[in-house]
Order: structure tokens, then sequence, then C-alpha cells
């Protein structure tokens, strides 16, 4: 809860180049995005021996594969023979990678297990140097992490204070009950930026601020990553109903999880212990635990950012997971993936198909899924704002004090850019 250090930042105007050039998007590929670790998907989307998942990143795809002994691991998603993809982006189970052009064979292990007519390679098939390649894998709170750098540090390093303030949680027992990709018309940049403050609140999603504080947002940065805590069931200052409970608190908070909002009486303290309260009676109903949570945690979105692409969105009975992608090929395009965990561990909910939409055919989430008229919001602003970027009138991002994450983030993707080692 407590608030980090101011850190000391150099408030420069960030070059919309960084936002606009292939030539930096290579530069971002070569020493950034192969140096760190990213987040390929949840471990219980491959719960058996042979069960796969991909995960797509630039040019790359990955295979994660549950293995024999239960553990998982992650190879190159590419047979070794002519460059094949081996599998489709997506979810399935294999009980051998079998490649489609020549029929190769490899096992869930990586190992090649035939090679159709081999006595016709002169110079041998080394069953070695032609298994699937290997990618580094790690798993937090149920998420599975790769890397592309066969050096990275440890995840448990490269994540730094994150467990500790997201372990509480229990995100290994949680359940995906959403689940799209969306192809955006921005940057990867220019949407992570959109969840990295709350200064654009009072103007794009004016009408929440009737329960939502976002003058009164902490800021908090670290190493790699950075956090906000951005509370709710409490209006913002620039609402007329400041300091009293208003009937959007009521019916989008109280009402939703039992609390007689027709004998409420009390203030917005009130309602947040009220709001609490009532979340903890439900919690067992779901085999959610509370126990660990304070009453910020039960009421506030505790927002952090991983570096370099993840957004958590924290509440006590979900969270939102933003995943933001750079498309391969095009620096003004990305793939935004978005997964809703539900924390009902003792409920069985079925794993969603994953929806893929795209943006610019008028594609939102707004009824799809619950508070998606929030995050339809912003996918109307993203691709006007790369627009505007790329106007002659534009070279620089002025970044205020209310954006010092974005900030912050840039000083830390620099430091990766500017140095041939990363890190």
């Amino acid at each position: 809860m407590d608030k980090a250090p101011e850190p000391e930042l150099e408030y420069a105007p960030v070059p919309k180049t960084r936002y606009t050039s292939r030539d930096f998007a290579a530069l971002e590929w070569e020493r950034m995005w192969t140096r760190v670790w990213l987040l390929a998907g949840r471990a219980s989307d491959a719960p058996n021996a042979g069960d796969y998942f991909t995960f797509e990143i630039g040019s790359e795809s990955v295979l994660v594969i549950r293995q024999a002994d239960d553990s998982l691991a992650a190879r190159y998603n590419v047979c070794m023979h002519r460059g094949n993809r081996l599998r489709e982006p997506g979810r399935g189970h294999a009980e051998r990678f079998s490649c489609s052009f020549h029929g190769w064979e490899y096992d869930i292990d990586g190992r090649l297990l035939k090679v159709l007519d081999a006595e016709c390679f002169s110079h041998g098939v080394p069953a070695d140097r032609l298994a699937l390649q290997s990618v580094r894998c790690d798993t937090w709170a149920g998420f599975v992490f790769v890397s592309l750098d066969p050096n990275v540090e440890p995840l448990t390093d490269y994540l730094g204070v994150v467990p500790e303030h997201l372990d509480s949680y229990g995100f290994e027992r949680w359940k995906v009950a959403f689940d799209c990709t969306i192809e955006i018309d921005c940057n990867w940049k220019t949407s992570l930026d959109a969840f990295n403050e709350a200064y654009h609140i009072a103007a794009t999603h004016a009408w929440t601020l009737e329960f939502s504080d976002d003058v009164n947002t902490q800021y908090d940065c670290y190493d790699k990553h950075t956090r906000m805590i951005f509370p709710e069931i409490q209006a913002s200052p620039r609402h007329a109903g400041a300091g009293t409970v208003t009937p959007a608190m009521k019916e989008l908070f109280l009402r939703r999880v039992g609390v007689d909002v027709d004998a409420f009486e009390g203030g917005p303290d009130d309602a947040r212990k009220a709001f609490s309260d009532a979340v903890r009676a439900i919690g067992p109903t779901m085999g959610a635990d509370f126990s660990a949570l304070n009453e910020s945690q039960m009421c506030d979105d505790f927002h952090y950012t991983i570096f370099p692409n993840l957004t958590f969105n924290t509440h006590s009975m979900f969270v939102w997971v933003f995943r933001h992608r750079p498309h391969p090929d095009d620096p003004n395009k990305m793939f935004f993936d978005f997964w809703n965990l539900m924390n009902t561990p003792d409920h069985d909910v079925p794993r969603p198909d994953t929806l893929y939409l795209r943006a610019a055919d008028g594609d939102g989430v707004a009824d799809l899924c619950d508070g998606g008229n929030v995050l339809d919001e912003d996918l109307y602003n993203l691709p006007r704002i790369q627009r505007g970027m790329r106007s002659r009138a534009f070279r620089n991002l002025h970044l205020g004090a209310q954006e010092v994450r974005i900030v912050h983030f840039h000083e830390t993707l620099m430091r990766y850019i500017e140095s041939d080692a990363g890190g």
C-alpha cells in the first residue's frame, strides 16, 4: 500500500518516431522483445500431457507444451527441416507434432522422432541439432512466461515487487471467463499508454467520475514495472456528487453484492465498508479467499503494468489482463489481447474460445463482456491518436506528472534500446 519513492525522471519530450518508425520497431525487436520475459498464456490452458497453446510475438511463434512429468516446456513452433510452422495459433493436444509439409515428427519433449527417407540425406539427420529449439519458460501465479533470451535473468528477479504485491490474490486458482484478441490500427505503446494513467478519465470516461476518483490516484514506479491505485466507490472531486454516496455507487456496486441500498445510510467510507463486507460474505460461495486483502484491495483497482506489455486491472473478484503485442510488420498496428479472470475457484467456468475482432470493422466488447463499454471508449481513441501522431504538425509526446508511468516506461525501454546487452 505504501507509495513508492518518487523516481528521478526527466520529463523530456518523447519523440513520436518511437511510435511510428519501422527502424525503431526493429530496434525494439532486436534489443528489447528478444531479451525480456513475456506472458505466453495460462498454465490451465495446457492441463494434461500433450496439451499445448501457442504464443505469437513479432515474427516468432512459440509452443508451450505440457510434458509427461507435468512440467511445462516452450519450444519454437517451427520444423527444423524447411521451417514450416507445426501448429496454427491456438490451443490443442498432440501425442506428437507432425509437420504437414514433409511429415517430420517430433515428440512433445522436442525430440526428432521420424524423418521420411532419412537415407536420402547424405550428410545425415543429427537428432540433437534438428530437435525443436527450446525457449526459456517459467510460471508465476498460474501465468506462463517465456523469454527468447536463453540468458535472461530468472523470472522471479525480473518481476521484482509484483509477486509480493499480488500473490495474496491467488491468481493461480482463478478462471478465464472471457478471451479476445482485437487488431487495432495503432502502435502497441499507444495502447499501453492509454491504461497507464487516470488523466484521460475525465474526458474519455466522464460518466465513471460518479464512482471513481481520478484525482486521488496513487502512482508508483519500481525498477521495470509500475502501479497505480485507482480509488472506486468514491466520486471524483470533479463530480458534483463528491463526498456523497451517489446513485451509481448504490446501483453499480452496493446493490449488485446484496446490500439493501434503500435502507443504507452513511457516507462514502461506509459504502466502501459495506461493499467490502458484502463481498467477503459472498466469497465462500465462489471458493474465493479474501482473508489476505485489505479494504482498499476489496474496493479499488490495483493497476499494474509489467514491463514491457502487460496491464493488470486487479480487483478482489476479477482481474482484467491486457497484453499489448506489436504487429510483426507495421508499427502502426498491434494486437490487443484481453482476458477476464474470475475469482471463482470452486465454480466450473467453461473455458471460452478466443474471439478475434478488428477495431477497424467496428468490433467492440461492450456487448460481450460486463464493463466492456469502458474499453470500447478507449478503442475509439487509439486509432485516432495513431493517425494524429503521423501528422507533420506533431513531433513529440508532452507528458505531465499524472503520466509518470509513461515517462518511467520510456526510460526503461530506452535502457534496453541503448544497451547492446539489454536490461
